[in-house]
Formats: C-alpha cells, structure tokens, sequence
C-alpha cells in the first residue's frame, strides 16, 4: 500500500471539480453525485465552487431548501437526500468565505462596460439586465429563506444540528453584519426562543452573546446592548420555564460557555465583563437548584464564584464586588440541599439484587461549590451551625460505595485546617463529630465488614493525627477522647504498616520530597533503597573478587594454587574431552582401575568448575536498584565494570598481600585435583 501524495499534496492530481466544470448546464446535484468529492469542495476547489453557485443564485438557493426542507421517510430518494444535506453543511461549516459574504454583499461585476453619456461628461451606471435583477433578487432573500425553518413549530435534531453548524459559520465570518440583520428583523430571536428546549438552538443563543467574529470592526459598536438584553431575556424565560429540565440545562449552559470565556479573556476583553453583569445573583441560582435539582445549575454556581473571586485581582480590585453579601444568604439553604431527595434519579437494582439509588452529580457539585465557599473567610464565618459537615457524614454512609463523594469530603477536611480559619475549625471539630465518625466506621470491628470507603477514611486520619500541632481546635478535640484516639491509632499502626510501605522498597517520590524538603502526611519514612549495584560501584576492594579468594583459600582440594588454574585451564578442559573419548577395549585391568579414578577425578573437577561459575553468578548478579534513581550513562558504567570483574575471576589474580602469603606457606602433602590428573595422565600414556 502506497501512501497517495497527489491526493493529499496535489501533485500529479487532476480535480474532479475542474472536469464537472467543463460540461454544459451543470448542476449541483451532478457535483454532489460524484464521489469522493467533499474534501474537495471544502479545501482545493472551494473558490472554483463558490465561483459556480454565486454565478447561479439559483443552485445556490437549492443548497438552503436541501437543508430547511424535511423529507417525507417514504420517498426513495431519501438516503441521496441524507447525503446531499451533510455535504453541504460541511461546504459551509469548513467556512466558505465567498459563500458566506455573499449573504451580504452584492458581488461585483467585471463583466460590463461602463456607459459614457456624450453630452454630458460623466459616467454613468449601466442599466443592470433581467437576469441580474433575478440574481440580485435571490440573492437578497436567501438568508431570510435559510432562517424561515425556525418558523416552524417542531425541528428535526439533525436539521437543527445543520442550521446550528451553518449559522456559526455566518456569526464567525460576519458576526456584526449578522447582529445587524438580526436587528431589522427582531422575529428570528423568538423563533430562536421558540426552539430553545433543544441544544442546537440554545448554542445559536450562545454564539451571538459571545460573538466570536473574525470579521474586523470598523468603529466600536459591539452590540453590548442588545446582548444584554437577550441575557435578561433569557433569564425570565428560565423564570417562567423554570419546569422543563431541558430548557433550565439548556439556559444553564449558556451562562457557564460566558463564564468560561470571560475567563479566558478576563484581562483583554473588559466589556464582556459589563455583558456579564445582568447575569442574576447566585442567590436566584441557588433557589432554581433546591426547585429543579439540576447539575447545570450547581456547575454554574461554581463557576460563577471562581469568577468573581478572580475579578477582585483585577486592576487592584476595580472589579470586586462583595462576596459576603452574595453568598452570605444561600449558607442557610445549603444543609437542606445535601438531604434533598433526587426526584429524577431512579434506583437500579444490582447483581445482588438490591435497589440502589445513585447519588447524582448534583450532590456531588454542591459539595465543590461548599469547598470553594469555605476558603473565603468573610463566607465561612457565616456558617454558624455543623449541619452541613453531619449532612455529608450521612452521605458518605448512605452512599459508601461513591468514590468521588469520599475524595470530596477529603478535600473538605483538608483545606478546613490549611485554611486556618478558627470559626470554621471549631464547627468541624465540635463534639468531635469527625474522629468520632472515624472511630466508628474505621475501627478494628468495622474494618472486618471491609467497606468501600475504609480506604479515605484511614487516610483522613493520617492526615488529622499528623497535623494536630496545626490546628488549636483539633488539638483539644483529640485531647478529649484521648485513649479512645489511642486506641483507635494503634488498631491502625498494623494496617498502615502493611499499606503504606514503598512496593519493592522503592520510593516513587523521592526525587519530588528531595526538591520540596517535605514528604507527605500520608506516608512513611523514605525506606533504603538497595545496595546491590551501588556496593560494587563504591567498594574499592572489590567484594565480588574478595568472595571469590575467600572460597578459594576454603577449598584446598579444588584450588590451591590459582597461579596454576589460571596457566592451564584451557589444558584441563582439552584433556578432560580427550580422556573422555578414548576408548577402553584394548585396555587391561589396571587400566580400567586408573580410568575409573581418572573419570572421578573429572567429575570431581567439573563439579569444582560448576560450583565456580553458580558462585560468580551469585556474587555478580545483585538486585536491581530503582530505575529513577540510576540514570543511562550509570548504566553503562556498571556494565563495563561487570566486564572488568568478570575478566579479573576468570584469571584470578590474588592482590599483592595474598600473593605473599602463598608465597610463604610450604607445599602441602596432599596434591590438588590438578596435579592427581596430570599424574594419571602421564601413567596412561607411559602404559600405552
């Protein structure tokens, strides 16, 4: 399979488009029938395509009724159809600048020549033809045309889906040109209004708020005005609308995409800031979530709180506003949402065969909204009741099996004490709601049920036993149920002992508690790593060549003199093959005794060997050290060394000091292994 350059690059590539070009009264429907010819229309010919559907308006208004109008499933040409619609709004969606300007501005005739009046000497603009004027005509009414498909009472999701691709095309080429539009006809924000249930059409809403255009501005007008009204009209439309789940993600939604792209330009674009403003008050937002149990509306409470809190960094606080007013009358309302039965989750049964009911993601937003509130505080100190911090303890029971409830309430106790607020550590520690909690569901007892969530709450305790001197209201906590804290530490010393132990040994982290100067809470000590590799690197006298001599001064038998192993090695190995393979059949008796004691003598040697080499693989190969811990070029540097050593044992060179002793000491009485061969050798020869 050959990679196809003339597709991708053009080289050597003839266009399908060019050929389609040359016949006589083409249509689109012949360009759309041919194959393969999208990525065509939307990157090499896109220009010769928009070039033929601007010079007939009429193909062009075939384009706009191939994706407004629906199509009956009984007709049999419904699958071209399909295709006919996808084609083309991608054609569009790929953002066909001639296309989409011709929306709006009148092409410009080259193809007539300028009158001169005789008398008078001024030109004078031609009188345009019948034709043109029919262009012209079609021209003008095919946006209008393309927008009436909102007129109507019901949308298939895939049309809006088309219509939703093709107007953000026309908002991002000519979004001024397109708001201006939309000012001379006020009817398309209600059809807009009419059709917001469905999300295609509330992201329409969306882009023109945002109004993220290309297209350059020739004063200052940014349509702030009518852009803030459509915000305040979307609110009273949520208002009154507040029962379709639908419509209320839908409106949702919109606000966080304008939360979140205010975000992104928070320093750059400082009139978005002002559009921004009618946007209402938590408080609206809060009572809209206790009335529809929506995500959408917690997502946008978080949201809407991160920006304000960045906006009083701006400009030394010129944006600020005050925080304690906004969020200080929702506190009351936030325990009630905690218990709130979901009326929309239903329950699904498990293999077990019982009825769970999920927590939802509502919940679990409403508890990251609470974190976000409690680092603030002027907000904290509102809280005048621990009923919150009871409501998420019941949570965490009634849904144990919820890993992200418990990584939240983690979190929760977390930035309580590094908040170092007094008012909110007192409410978190009083009657010691938390280690009592801890106690009872993380004891020895409890544990033997093995639960889901033993796992976070052994941590959270770690974590509270490790920062008592951190916080006063712990501290005394503690203090008051002191031997039952005692006890319940020591219940966990052998639990932690097993869990929290490096796996190998090795500590994953160490490089980033060497660059902070602190380990975490949560884990023990750095454990020594292993010595294996690093004991040859460091040893200057070499162990593994140490070990070796010291077995070779505890076998006599074996290796007594190594200057003489070393010389003749080569020599035993070929005389042990060449004894092995002579044959015995013309030997006599005393021959066989000798071969007898020559053949135990080999075995005896090639027993000796065998014992060498196990004791050398044994002595060189160390265990691994951690792989962060030994970097390539190390390595490399071990390997040579392994080499080194390798090559000092087999030659077996004892140091000077050694060398001296064997130097010293008389011959023994009883010959070695070698020299018993040698013997037996030379009588073997002397009888043949």
């Amino acid at each position: 399979m050959f990679f196809n350059f003339g597709r991708f690059f053009g080289f050597g590539f003839q266009s399908k488009l060019d050929n389609l070009l040359k016949q006589e009264n083409l249509t689109l429907e012949t360009i759309l029938n041919e194959d393969d010819i999208l990525q065509e229309l939307k990157m090499s010919s896109s220009e010769k395509f928009a070039d033929f559907i601007i010079s007939h308006p009429n193909e062009y208004q075939k384009m706009i009724h191939y994706i407004i109008d629906e199509v009956q499933p009984q007709q049999q040409d419904i699958n071209i159809y399909i295709k006919y619609q996808f084609i083309i709004s991608e054609v569009f969606g790929s953002e066909n600048e001639k296309l989409i300007n011709y929306l709006f501005d009148k092409p410009i005739e080259n193809n007539q020549e300028e009158v001169q009046n005789p008398l008078e000497d001024q030109y004078t603009e031609p009188i345009p033809s019948l034709e043109q004027q029919n262009k012209e005509l079609i021209r003008q009414n095919l946006l209008g045309d393309f927008l009436q498909v909102l007129e109507n009472d019901t949308l298939i999701i895939t049309t809006a889906g088309y219509v939703n691709k093709i107007i953000g095309a026309i908002i991002h080429k000519r979004g001024h040109d397109f708001w201006d539009y939309i000012i001379k006809n006020p009817k398309i924000i209600s059809n807009l209004f009419k059709h917001i249930e469905v999300k295609h059409i509330s992201e329409i809403i969306e882009k023109l708020i945002i109004l993220d255009t290309n297209q350059e501005e020739n004063d200052d007008k940014h349509y702030i005005k009518e852009r803030s009204d459509l915000i305040i009209r979307l609110q009273k439309f949520l208002t009154i609308n507040s029962d379709s789940n639908n419509i209320v993600s839908n409106v949702c939604d919109i606000f966080i995409e304008l939360y979140k792209k205010a975000l992104i330009s928070l320093e750059t674009i400082s009139y978005f800031r002002t559009i921004l403003l009618n946007i209402p008050q938590p408080q609206y937002f809060m009572n809209l979530a206790i009335q529809t149990q929506n995500t959408s509306v917690y997502n946008l409470l978080n949201i809407q709180y991160e920006f304000y809190s960045k906006n009083q960094l701006l400009e030394d606080g010129k944006y600020a506003v005050d925080l304690k007013n906004l969020y200080s009358s929702l506190i009351s309302q936030l325990p009630q949402a905690l218990i709130q039965e979901n009326l929309f989750k239903l329950p699904f049964q498990t293999s077990k065969g019982d009825l769970i009911y999920p927590l939802g993601d509502s919940k679990l937003s409403l508890i990251s909204f609470i974190i976000q509130l409690v680092q603030r505080e002027e907000i904290a100190n509102e809280i005048q009741q621990n009923t919150i911090f009871q409501n998420i303890l019941i949570l965490i029971i009634k849904y144990s099996s919820n890993n992200q409830l418990q990584i939240l309430f983690e979190k929760l106790v977390t930035t309580i004490i590094q908040s170092k607020i007094p008012h909110l550590q007192k409410l978190l520690f009083q009657d010691q709601i938390i280690q009592k909690f801890l106690i009872q569901n993380n004891g020895i007892e409890k544990r033997q049920q093995k639960p889901f969530y033993q796992g976070i709450l052994t941590k959270i305790t770690n974590y509270l036993n490790s920062n008592i001197n951190q916080s006063e209201d712990l501290a005394n906590s503690i203090d008051q149920i002191k031997e039952e804290w005692q006890t319940y530490i020591e219940q966990l010393n052998e639990v932690n002992q097993k869990e929290l132990q490096w796996m190998c040994g090795v500590n994953p982290r160490v490089k980033e508690q060497m660059n902070s100067g602190s380990s975490s809470p949560f884990m023990p000590d750095p454990l020594i790593s292993y010595q294996g590799i690093r004991k040859t690197e460091n040893d200057d006298d070499n162990s593994a060549i140490q070990q070796q001599n010291d077995f070779n001064e505890t076998e006599p038998q074996e290796n007594s003199n190594n200057e003489i192993q070393s010389e003749n090695k080569d020599q035993q190995i070929q005389l042990g093959f060449i004894q092995i393979s002579i044959p015995d059949t013309n030997q006599n008796q005393s021959d066989n005794n000798n071969n007898q004691e020559e053949d135990q003598n080999q075995e005896i040697l090639i027993q000796n060997n065998n014992q060498q080499q196990e004791i050398k693989q044994n002595v060189l190969i160390s265990e691994p050290e951690p792989t962060e811990l030994i970097d390539q070029q190390q390595q490399n540097q071990q390997n040579l060394q392994y080499e080194e050593q390798e090559n000092q044992q087999e030659l077996c060179e004892p140091e000077p000091q050694q060398q001296n002793q064997f130097q010293n000491q008389e011959p023994q009485a009883e010959p070695d292994g070698i020299q018993q061969v040698l013997e037996s050798n030379s009588q073997v020869q002397d009888d043949k």
